[in-house]
């Protein structure tokens, strides 16, 4: 029974180290780092919508969070990145052999910088991915390629957010 009673004690004192993503302290980053600002974003694709796309999402997405504030100019942390491809792969196909359902993929090298030390905290690469069906014509097929495409550019600033501000 000592035994019993011990193992429980060093189990509530240990913890299980359970923490909800999305809340407490910016834990990637020190705790000094309250702002950020998006700076130069490439574009290595023949795909210029995604470049201002992604910006939008990821501002989009660090003020959801909320843990961190985006500015201007004046931020203790700059993110600067790099969209490094773009890519279709055809997943599912009719019988005469056309493509119908398509995974559609963005990825995206990024470096957070600390700018008060000059120096890089995090240097990372995600990929942001959507599935999409193709329409019976070509103005089908686009709009739902431009629709996955958003979808894939918001998984990506997810990714990005998690990876800054969760370490995950």
């Amino acid at each position: 029974m000592r035994a019993i009673v011990c193992v429980a004690v060093l189990l509530a004192l240990a913890g299980c180290g359970y923490r909800p993503v999305g809340s407490g302290e910016v834990s990637a980053l020190q705790p000094s780092i309250r702002t950020i600002s998006i700076g130069t974003l490439k574009n290595r694709t023949l795909r210029p919508t995604i470049l201002s796309a992604l910006r939008d999402a990821l501002i989009r997405r660090l003020a959801a969070d909320g843990r961190i504030r985006v500015v201007e100019e004046g931020a203790d942390t700059l993110l600067e990145g790099a969209i490094e491809g773009f890519g279709e792969e055809a997943l599912a196909f009719d019988s005469n052999d056309i493509a119908k359902r398509l995974r559609l993929s963005i990825s995206f090298s990024f470096t957070v910088k600390n700018r008060l030390e000059d120096k890089v905290l995090l240097r990372d690469g995600v990929a942001g991915v959507a599935y999409y069906f193709t329409g019976t014509g070509v103005t089908a097929t686009r709009a739902a390629e431009d629709e996955a495409t958003l979808r894939a550019v918001a998984d990506l600033a997810d990714q990005v957010v998690s990876r800054v501000l969760d370490g995950v």
